[in-house]
């Protein structure tokens, strides 16, 4: 058996395999000096490629943050500015019922308020103020992460010093450059001011809603107290406002507000502020807002709001404004018209809306109320409104006529008439044959207005009825104007009569008599009326003679108020608008009611409802009622 060879036998390498010679070493090759600096150059240059595109993203970055920088508003002047001027609005005895256009109460500094009022703001707005440089970081990123879940903006990440940047320095508009700005003015904010100095100018600035910046305008708007008053509830429903200060309004919104209420005291008691106890105990107690304390002598005061900024032009400086409003005589008007629309009657008879206006004999506005609820509705239907004023306008037809020859006690023919197609009616369609001119009015007898009209010369009863001011320019001259077909507005319907009542004499309705600097510098004041006789006393003593008879006898009864007075109904087609415009021997006043969609009421007539407010408030407004003794020597 042959022997065993200890060699192991060599193992054959693969075909087309190379086998190692053990003997011999691997060479390397070595790059040349060329190949080698080729490659550190391209190296070098992919580097240097990409540090000249970082270099040039941050030049560019920095030049438009230094561009946003540089195109900030003085920011020295902005901290330091004053508050916007204030318009106060006094009634006749002095007492103020209204402040407009400043929008920003007293400054407050944060010693003479209360704890929990900054500390609701704080819970609410911006819980970690006291510890951040401007900018939350921690909020920016939650509020990210939050939105990016959600897939849209759920919540937002402003600090309190960022919101006062964006208001106080930039507009609202919501772009990147106000975005970056706003950053900006945020780290100079922190720099430049404390914390409690940045506290401070954002109460005083911030908006509170219904036209009131700051929290001392805020406090007397919703509480009729100032600032340092507020108790802890009332603090936490001002500072809820600040999320959305129409929904969270507590006076048009007492619900939403209260909601957001408990959630700042909520907010409260997580940050420490206050006891679980105290606020369960605030939010059980506390009264969302006083009861309507503005009620409607605000259209009054948006009226003479604007009145004043037409009188003066820009308004730079706090003014005061004296009126003509008589608070009593106010009272009764909202009074009367607000009982009346929320009657059963009104309800029945689908009639939603009215207005009124109680005027001086020279034009002065005593009362004025331009809609059912100012809260629900600021459109003033006294001034703002543009309706057909019906039979109302016949009184400057007969008085066209009087001026022309005919008589009140003049007899005439009425017949149905027929003009180019048009045939007017009477209501229920009856006809009188002979009768008087006075009982044609006191009846509102449409044919016989028209005829007069007519006869006298419409272009003559136009331009009685535009130089009264019953009417405007616009109005066209045909026999229609008769009827009353013409738009107008309830302040210059009630000016008009106001002029017949004072005897002829020309009449512009006017509610501002002074307007003063807070130094006393009188700006404004009201000499006279400047007033010019528009017609001969003895033609509009004819015509009183026929109106007293309207309310005596006529389509006006139930406006009787006790006291003499003339008037005259209107009613529009398909009864849209309803009228009563008279006068005694010291004021005038007219009422309407309608819709504002111009919807038909169901048969409200001049002679009912309006009538019947006008004649509650005229003897509530009054001098003692008539009697024989009152006019004997």
């Amino acid at each position: 058996m042959p022997a065993k060879s200890n060699k192991k036998a060599s193992a054959k390498p693969l075909k087309g395999s190379k086998t190692a010679d053990p003997s011999k070493k691997r060479k390397i090759r070595t790059p040349s000096p060329f190949v080698k600096g080729i490659g550190r150059i391209r190296a070098f240059s992919a580097r240097g490629t990409t540090i000249r595109i970082a270099a040039a993203v941050f030049a560019a970055a920095a030049l438009y943050v230094g561009w946003c920088w540089a195109t900030l508003p003085d920011l020295e002047k902005a901290v330091a500015a004053a508050r916007a001027p204030r318009i106060s609005i006094l009634a006749r005895d002095g007492t103020e019922i209204a402040s407009y256009g400043a929008k920003y109460g007293r400054p407050v500094s944060l010693k003479r308020l209360p704890d929990y009022v900054p500390q609701a703001l704080i819970a609410t707005e911006d819980r970690r103020f006291y510890s951040h440089f401007g900018v939350d970081a921690r909020s920016v990123l939650r509020a990210a992460v939050v939105n990016a879940v959600k897939g849209r903006k759920a919540q937002g990440a402003s600090t309190l010093t960022q919101q006062v940047a964006k208001n106080l320095f930039l507009s609202p508009q919501k772009t990147m450059r106000r975005k970056v700005q706003e950053l900006l003015l945020a780290f100079w904010l922190e720099r430049k001011l404390t914390k409690d100095q940045i506290l401070t100018i954002y109460l005083n600035r911030v908006y509170f809603g219904a036209g009131t910046y700051g929290i001392e305008a805020a406090a007397r708007k919703y509480y009729g107290v100032g600032a340092k008053d507020l108790n802890l509830y009332q603090a936490a429903v001002l500072a809820g406002l600040l999320k959305a200060p129409t929904t969270y309004n507590p006076l048009t919104h007492p619900k939403a507000a209260d909601r957001r209420a408990r959630l700042v005291l909520a907010n409260m008691v997580k940050a420490g502020y206050v006891s679980a106890r105290k606020a369960l105990n605030a939010a059980e107690t506390g009264a969302v807002a006083e009861k309507d304390r503005d009620g409607s002598v605000y259209y009054f005061a948006d009226w003479v709001a604007a009145e004043a900024e037409a009188y003066l032009g820009s308004i730079g400086r706090d003014i005061v404004v004296e009126t003509t409003l008589d608070p009593e005589k106010q009272a009764v008007l909202d009074k009367e018209i607000k009982a009346a629309l929320s009657s059963a009657e009104a309800k029945e008879k689908n009639a939603t809306q009215a207005a009124g206006v109680v005027m001086d004999l020279d034009g002065g506005v005593l009362a004025m109320t331009g809609g059912v609820d100012y809260k629900k509705s600021q459109f003033n239907r006294a001034v703002e409104a543009r309706r057909q004023i019906g039979s109302a306008i016949k009184p400057f037809v007969y008085l066209t006529a009087f001026e022309r020859g005919m008589r009140a006690d003049d007899v005439v023919r009425d017949k149905p008439l027929y003009l180019n197609g048009w045939s007017p009616k009477n209501d229920g369609g009856k006809y009188y044959g002979d009768i008087t001119l006075r009982d044609a009015l006191v009846k509102s007898v449409n044919t016989v207005a028209v005829a007069t009209a007519i006869k006298t010369g419409v272009r003559d009863v136009r331009k009685t009825a535009v130089k009264f001011g019953v009417v405007g320019a616009d109005c066209k001259a045909d026999g229609a104007i008769a009827l009353g077909v013409c738009q107008t507005r309830l302040i210059d319907a009630v000016g008009a009569y106001a002029a017949l009542a004072n005897g002829g004499f020309g009449v512009t309705p006017f509610g501002i008599t002074r307007i003063s600097g807070r130094d006393g510098e009188v700006l404004y004041e009201r000499f006279g009326g400047g007033r010019s006789r528009l017609v001969n006393p003895r033609y509009v003593a004819e015509l009183d003679s026929v109106l007293i008879d309207v309310i005596g006898r006529g389509t006006g009864k139930k406006a009787n108020p006790t006291v003499l007075a003339k008037g005259k109904t209107g009613t529009t087609q398909n009864y849209r608008d309803a009228w009563f415009v008279g006068y005694t021997r010291d004021l005038a006043a007219g009422i309407w009611v309608g819709n504002d969609d111009e919807t038909p009421m169901n048969k409200v007539a001049g002679g009912g409802l309006p009538a019947e407010i006008w004649g509650k408030v005229v003897h509530d407004v009054s001098l003692p009622a008539f009697s024989e003794d009152s006019y004997s020597e």
